[in-house]
């Protein structure tokens, strides 16, 4: 029997003041670095289950290469990435999927017609 890894995160991510956002943000990619070396872009897309009779919210993160490449990381790294983006991020709409870029440091919601 295999065990599983739950990755779970509170529902409403956690604020902080204009100036710790602001130190999230500019050491961003040197922390996501540590996680996944090498990514160009993450992609952050929020999963529902309801395996034990009340509805939780996961995270999936994707890491990519600059030549579309899928990087791999440890256990736990989508927490990790997750909780890091939230932190930098609060304002962001969590329940839609998001886009990170590592050249421009922004986050993108990958639902808004923007992201076109």
């Amino acid at each position: 029997m295999t065990a599983t890894v739950i990755e779970v995160l509170p529902v409403r991510p956690r604020k902080a003041s204009a100036a710790r956002r602001r130190r999230h943000q500019a050491r961003l990619y040197h922390r996501l670095n540590q996680i996944v070396p090498g990514a160009a872009t993450i992609l952050i897309t929020p999963l529902w289950t309801d395996g034990t009779g009340r509805e939780e919210r996961h995270y999936l993160a994707r890491a990519l290469t600059p030549d579309g490449r899928v990087l791999k990381f440890q256990a736990g790294g989508s927490r990790q990435i997750t909780a890091l983006l939230q932190g930098a991020y609060p304002a962001a709409d969590w329940d839609h999927p998001q886009t990170w870029t590592a050249a421009t440091n922004q986050l993108t919601d990958r639902t808004s017609p923007d992201a076109a």
